[in-house]
């Protein structure tokens, strides 16, 4: 209970020293969300694209 309330207090101190609003940290928090997926999708698409020019290297 107590590491909570500590816990608790540094964050509050962080946003009030930062000066962030909740609409900045939405706004944070989507853009890394955002990223991760694009580089998600990117790292997919890759795998696909090597993944299909070894099925073709192997037919005759």
């Amino acid at each position: 209970m107590k590491t909570a309330v500590i816990f608790a207090s540094i964050f509050t101190s962080a946003i009030l020293l930062t000066g962030c609003t909740a609409t900045d940290w939405v706004h944070a928090a989507g853009g890394i969300m955002g990223a991760k997926d694009d580089y998600d999708k990117k790292a997919r698409n890759d795998r696909i694209k090597r993944a299909n020019a070894a099925a073709r290297r192997v037919k005759p």
